[in-house]
């Protein structure tokens, strides 16, 4: 009888000290998986701004740049031909994007949800002018052909900011990559977290 009281003690006692283990355990390993996550998701982003070159969007603009022959007393929006020196057609292409390196990445361990922050995008560059023909059918000698081609940049710098579209359509680019990129990711390492990019 007695045998069997001391038994029962020894299990009463085994029992909340397997639960004590159980629980300092979690508790240890929680912020681990917690701190281990946000450095995993954190050293991932730097794999995207390694090919943040590929996550931006290129346009092509045709614009007509003009150089006039009066600076002082000049219409650029003028269709007289005669009122300039030169007017080109050009074909360049804008760079727009985000910084990369300003992503910020949240894990929230508790929602299991990786938050992902992008800054503002932004045109990148300079204009990279394709090609140059005159309308006028003036010969541009050798050493206009940087001025026209500096000309050509600034009017379609010039057309690319004013293009509401570009920097929205340039944005959710980087959203798309942004949020396939974490959600590819973080199936192999835990399904169970969502990702959300704002």
């Amino acid at each position: 009888m007695e045998e069997s009281k001391s038994k029962k003690r020894v299990i009463k006692i085994k029992i909340p000290l397997i639960v004590i283990i159980v629980l300092v355990l979690v508790v240890l390993l929680m912020p681990k998986k917690e701190i281990k996550m946000k450095i995993k998701v954190k050293s991932t982003l730097e794999k995207v701004v390694e090919k943040s070159d590929l996550e931006t969007i290129n346009i092509t603009y045709n614009v007509i740049a003009k150089k006039c022959k009066d600076e002082s007393n000049c219409d650029k929006t003028s269709n007289n031909i005669d009122d300039f020196s030169y007017v080109a057609s050009c074909k360049g292409t804008i760079t727009a994007g985000i910084d990369f390196q300003q992503v910020q990445v949240d894990v929230d361990t508790k929602n299991k949800k990786i938050l992902v922050t992008m800054p503002e995008a932004t045109i990148i560059g300079e204009p990279n002018i394709l090609s140059i023909k005159l309308l006028n059918g003036n010969e541009l000698a050798a050493s206009e052909t940087p001025n026209a081609r500096k000309l050509c940049q600034e009017t379609t710098k010039e057309k690319s900011e004013n293009d509401e579209k570009l920097i929205p359509a340039a944005k959710e680019q980087s959203r798309v990559v942004l949020e396939s990129f974490y959600k590819q990711w973080i199936k192999s390492y835990d399904a169970s977290y969502s990702v959300e990019v704002k």
